[in-house]
């Protein structure tokens, strides 16, 4: 009877040293990932403040697109937002409202020739 309760006690000494390296591993590359990744969704946050203050700026002109255009890039570069482009943003007239769309990917090197990327498309009415 002693020498069985020996015996499993010998065997529950817990994570052996390749546990701890294969569980260091993982959390490492999620922490990477993260890293990665926060920037992408930081700067959509970015870019939607920067949407939502022109929706609210009564001063620019809905029906123009360049009055558009020149106040969004200008809220854009406030907000360090330097993945969009003009060829992403989209502008549609109808009913007496207009929406801006902009469709946007981004992308950046994760681990050797692997990337990492996000796709995100945000879009705002303003109705004026």
């Amino acid at each position: 009877m002693m020498n069985r309760t020996t015996k499993a006690r010998r065997r529950q000494r817990g994570m052996s040293s390749f546990g701890w390296i294969a569980v260091f591993g993982i959390f490492a590359l999620l922490l990477i990932m993260f890293f990665k990744v926060f920037p992408f969704y930081y700067g959509n946050y970015q870019l939607r403040a920067a949407l939502d203050g022109l929706a609210q700026d009564s001063e620019v002109d809905s029906k123009s697109k360049r009055a558009i255009w020149t106040s969004l890039q200008k809220r854009l570069y406030i907000n360090e937002v330097r993945a969009v482009k003009r060829e992403h943003v989209k502008m549609v007239r109808k009913d007496g409202k207009t929406t801006v769309t902009i469709d946007y990917e981004v992308r950046d090197n994760y681990i050797g020739p692997l990337f990492i990327g996000a796709h995100f498309v945000e879009s705002v009415v303003i109705d004026r």
